[in-house]
């Protein structure tokens, strides 16, 4: 797996993919987030705010803090 196919491992062993979601905000607005979830036991990472930002920043972003999650579950791997 690379970091540019978008899939992580998560701990349940199951491939792990970027997803970009759009959420409602205060005000009636609408805002794109991005995470990376796993579709076999429903955990997901930290949602990254695209805004202005580059899209292909904010899913390393989203990615990166997948992997922070993960090692600190998985300290020893």
């Amino acid at each position: 797996m690379s970091a540019a196919d978008g899939m992580r491992l998560c701990t349940c062993g199951a491939q792990a993919a970027v997803r970009r979601e759009t959420r409602r905000i205060a005000g009636s607005g609408e805002e794109i987030v991005y995470r990376v979830a796993c579709p076999v036991c429903g955990q997901t990472g930290p949602a990254v705010v695209l805004g202005e930002r580059d899209e292909a920043e904010v899913i390393a972003e989203a990615v990166a803090a997948w992997n922070a999650l993960i090692s600190r579950t998985r300290p020893l791997e």
